[in-house]
């Protein structure tokens, strides 16, 4: 989770807290008890600090800040923030190079679409810049983020992007203001800091209704000049429905002064979506009605902040990302949400690989229906981006989508499923019903449509896993993705043809609770996919952490019984690996076999087992038991002719060959595995039991035990350094293998376990100073590395955490210098050398799917 600077405390809070709308509403600007007020609000926010606040420290912080005197107003501070951090270019504004870590800070809990439309709104008053002038330059030159445009035109990668999570918030923003667009009071996320709409006090549909009504009142303001500045009564649970009463001023009215023109370009649609909710938070400043204005910027940012990635854990990064409130688009006024997200950030330097879900292409019966694929592909045509984006289609791992139990781990329905989709895709692929569809554009000589056609399959050139990695585990996915990498799909027409092959994306190691965990769910998508050249790990967190950084932090680790057990398995195995260069770990061998043999003897009970035999029957979880029809009932191994297409890939430990070598005992603990859910027995419960496992193991007290029916368990320092040299021999393993990383370092710091970006793995995975990887130094301790790891930089979710591909690698410079003091060349030659490594990774992939 992404930590604020505390001294920025007083201004969130001022801006953006939900009991400031309330006593706005009674009292004026927060009422007479204005300075008591504030300070319990900035308590509210503590969180984001992971500090506990004395009073003093915020009574001093609010007077430093100026917040004991007469006249502080929304404009006052927001004057005030843009002076700190912004500055101006000549026809744009920019963060300050020096601030751009803080202002990122600060963008995770105020809209800084309101800090730049102040910004224009003073430099317009006090230099005479005339509205034209600034109606241009916010439409034209301004980035919604004040990110930094670079001139030169260097060509950037975004390998690694959801079309549903890509894009801005703005346009959602825009169609409750101006638009009249509405929400349920269901499905909302949770945000500790809003505790009058988390307790019910407000309903938070309230919040797209109340924007809607003061929108629509400040537009009547800055035309008509008529009527109070009131702000609306919040206690009111019933609001008429939305009349559009702004469209009906935009629609009837000329316009003469900034705020109007601002409104009516906020209105403009040629104009692109995220800056027209700029020019509308332009139009609420200059309108002379401040205590509505003030009211707005706090009710818009409250519901901008549910649009945002706000805690730990790929749990509540779902729940953010299923908010439905961030499509919400006006169809009349606007275009869709997928078609904002094709075009944001994105001009002709830029390429960008999209994630996007089957339902692309096919339906819910698995039937090919290409609609809302040819729709996308013709977007972008018409925008010029034909050769700059191509698509990723990935399997979700979310339970809840295929309504299944995470303890089944046959998951009969789901794999069916897949397999259906498989075969739908593989007839896509060699089908030319979809190489040659009709896209119409105009020609810009005659303005006539001219037509064109395009190749959909060739714009579908990679398969990922995407979604919540503690739902689903990869051996679900593993045998399809090997089936539709393979490319040996049957040839469906005569005059079909056959493309280069696609490649494997699975995210893995990005949320975790132990840190084995994370690195056995990492080695499982290599091994289990059989992941090739070229195929890659997204974010693979687990992979570059520091292990006493992530023990400091997580301290108590739960995993279940089960999971523990192959956790404590899969690093034996790699520890081997690891002694036979690094013979210090020889020691720990002895620690890790003691608690194998006691979790797995609480676990299978009678039963003993190896650890080989352990290790053994985990490598068979890469099989599909779907497709071996395996069940309780039959105790023999299978065997599969090695020559019978129908079973290739599908399992691959079963041809006479590998059958022959399998035990009886790894088939039994397979099946025992894949099967416990249909026996619900003594193993069944055990496997789910949590294990609560001390990360800083204390020198007093048993290692691990069983205490009062409750499982206990502890990390020592060794296993700790152990931890670390898996790390280095797991790095090595991949680059060797050629596989790359998928950073995506916003998105990493907002969800994932790290606070600030110079905290980021990337620093490891392919330092600045390769200097840091000789044997010995920092990053290559035990001398198990011989390089870095092929990385690329990416934005995942540009929507849920405010970003664009050029700040991805600026602000990791910025890191270099500022945190690691790495020279400025030496660090912007790193920084080239992974942007180039992002650009080669799309053209490497891509093909042109335009018929020339």
């Amino acid at each position: 989770m992404i930590l604020i600077n505390d001294v920025q405390l007083c201004d969130i809070a001022f801006l953006s807290s939900d009991s400031a709308i309330e006593q706005l509403h009674k009292k004026g600007e927060l009422g007479h008890a204005f300075f008591s007020n504030l300070t319990r609000y900035i308590a509210n926010y503590q969180p984001y600090i992971q500090r506990n606040l004395r009073k003093e420290d915020i009574l001093n912080q609010l007077l430093a800040f100026g917040y004991d005197k007469p006249g502080v107003t929304i404009q006052s501070v927001l004057s005030r923030l843009a002076n700190t951090f912004l500055e101006w270019q000549g026809d744009h504004f920019d963060v300050k190079p020096h601030k751009l870590e803080q202002w990122l800070e600060l963008l995770s809990l105020v809209d800084g679409s309101w800090i730049i439309a102040q910004a224009y709104t003073d430099i317009a008053q006090d230099y005479q810049i005339g509205d034209h002038d600034i109606i241009e330059c916010v439409s034209s030159r301004q980035c919604p983020h004040a990110f930094t445009n670079e001139e030169l035109q260097k060509p950037y990668a975004d390998n690694h992007v959801h079309l549903g999570g890509h894009g801005h918030i703005g346009p959602s923003l825009l169609s409750f203001a101006l638009y009249g667009e509405s929400l349920p009071n269901t499905g909302w996320p949770t945000r500790p800091e809003y505790t009058l709409f988390e307790s019910g006090h407000y309903a938070k549909d309230s919040l797209p209704r109340w924007c809607d009504v003061l929108g629509g009142q400040l537009i009547e303001r800055a035309f008509t000049s008529e009527g109070s500045d009131t702000p609306i009564d919040t206690s009111v649970t019933q609001f008429e429905p939305s009349t559009q009463l702004g469209l009906y001023y935009l629609r009837t009215q000329g316009a003469s002064n900034l705020a109007q023109k601002a409104f009516m370009s906020a209105h403009k649609r040629p104009i692109r979506s995220d800056r027209r909710w700029l020019l509308f938070c332009l139009g609420v400043l200059n309108t002379s009605a401040p205590n509505m204005a003030a009211q707005f910027v706090r009710v818009a940012n409250v519901l901008r902040n549910y649009m945002v990635v706000w805690g730990t854990g790929l749990s509540q990064f779902v729940e953010t990302s299923n908010f439905s409130a961030r499509k919400q688009r006006n169809r009349l006024n606007q275009t869709t949400h997928m078609l904002d997200s094709l075009s944001a950030d994105i001009e002709q330097s830029t390429f960008r690989e999209f994630r996007i879900a089957p339902n692309l292409l096919l339906d819910k019966q698995a039937k090919l229906d290409s609609k809302i694929l040819h729709l996308a592909l013709s977007s972008a045509y018409k925008h010029a981006l034909a050769e700059n984006i191509h698509f990723v289609v990935h399997f979700s791992r979310s339970l809840k989508h295929h309504g299944i139990k995470r303890d089944d781990r046959y998951h009969k329905p789901l794999r069916a499923q897949i397999k259906q989709q498989v075969g739908a895709l593989q007839r896509f692929k060699g089908s030319v019903t979809f190489s040659d569809q009709d896209v119409q554009t105009f020609n810009a000589n005659r303005l006539l449509k001219a037509p064109q056609s395009i190749d959909l399959r060739k714009a579908i050139r990679g398969y990922d896993v995407a979604g919540n990695e503690n739902d689903l585990p990869i051996e679900v996915f593993a045998p399809a993705l090997r089936v539709i990498r393979s490319a040996k799909y049957p040839t469906v027409d005569i005059f079909s043809k056959r493309f280069q092959r696609p490649f494997l994306t699975v995210h893995a190691g990005e949320d975790f609770s132990h840190l084995l965990s994370g690195l056995r769910a990492v080695d499982e998508a290599v091994y289990f996919c059989d992941f090739k050249a070229g195929d890659r790990l997204g974010h693979a967190l687990a992979l570059g952490v520091i292990p006493t950084l992530w023990a400091n932090r997580q301290r108590v680790a739960y995993v279940t019984l089960g999971d523990h057990v192959d956790n404590l398995v899969w690093g034996y195995q790699k520890a081997l690996e690891v002694v036979q260069k690094a013979p210090r770990f020889t020691g720990v061998l002895h620690l890790l076999q003691e608690k194998i043999n006691y979790w797995s003897g609480k676990l299978h009970e009678e039963d003993v087992y190896t650890t080989r035999t352990l290790y053994e029957a985990w490598k068979l979880r890469r099989n599909c038991p779907e497709t071996l029809k395996l069940s309780a009932e039959h105790h023999a191994i299978p065997e599969v002719h090695a020559l019978n297409p129908g079973y290739q890939h599908w399992v691959v430990d079963f041809n006479p060959k590998q059958a022959a070598s399998l035990s009886e005992k790894e088939m039994t603990l397979w099946r025992k595995y894949i099967l416990a859910h249909v026996r619900q027995d003594a193993y069944y419960q055990l496997r789910k039991t949590p294990v609560i496992i001390d990360c800083l193991a204390k020198q007093s007290g048993e290692p691990y035990r069983v205490d009062e029916g409750r499982f206990y368990d502890s990390i020592s320092a060794a296993e700790l350094e152990l931890f670390e040299a898996i790390q280095d021999l797991q790095m090595e393993k991949y680059a060797a293998q050629e596989i790359m990383i998928e950073a995506c370092p916003t998105s990493n710091i907002y969800i994932g376990r790290f606070e600030h970006y110079h905290e980021h793995p990337i620093f490891r995975w392919d330092p600045p100073e390769q200097a840091w990887l000789n044997t010995g130094s920092k990053f290559n301790r035990f001398g198990l590395r011989k390089g870095a790891v092929p990385v690329c930089v990416n934005t995942d979710d540009a929507a849920l955490m405010p970003t664009t591909i050029k700040n991805e690698h600026r602000v990791l410079q910025k890191s270099a210098v500022e945190h690691f003091e790495v020279g400025i060349n030496k660090a912007q030659s790193w920084i080239e050398k992974i942007r180039e490594t992002g650009m080669n990774t799309f053209q490497r992939n891509h093909l042109e799917w335009v018929n020339k």
